[in-house]
């Protein structure tokens, strides 16, 4: 087996663009840039919300009932990124994390989260969130 190692890699017609051959001749052109996670978090949110495990996120503050705001280590260069959510509840019920896109900024992101029985804010076990987008 072959081991590629190297700090760089830039594609050939377009920097940000790498063709990838995946066996069998399929080939695919992959925009590295574009393509990558910029920021992820998982965390608790009931009580003091705390981070289990995270990617560029420099801290979480807790906004009040099940509502927190994740803030970036390094900005995101608009606020024209897409966010992906889920929640969970250990007791049972299934939870929905919404995105408040009205306080959508390229330093922080503001989540909320609600039962599906009741509709109403929730503290929740478990979050995790997924950004991809541009970074300034």
């Amino acid at each position: 087996m072959s081991t590629l190692r190297t700090n760089a890699l830039e594609g050939v017609d377009a920097k940000n663009s790498i063709t990838i051959v995946a066996g069998a001749g399929n080939v695919t052109t992959t925009n590295v840039q574009e393509g990558l996670c910029k920021q992820w978090c998982h965390y608790d949110g009931e009580g003091t919300p705390t981070i289990a495990g995270s990617f560029n996120v420099s801290s979480l503050n807790d906004l009040g009932t099940g509502q927190f705001q994740q803030v970036c280590t390094n900005n995101f260069a608009d606020a024209n990124y897409s966010v992906t959510a889920m929640a969970r509840e250990e007791n049972g019920f299934h939870f929905i994390n919404e995105f408040d896109t009205t306080h959508q900024r390229t330093t922080a992101l503001i989540f909320t989260s609600s039962g599906n029985q009741s509709g109403n804010v929730a503290e929740v076990d478990g979050r995790s969130v997924t950004v991809h987008g541009d970074l300034a």
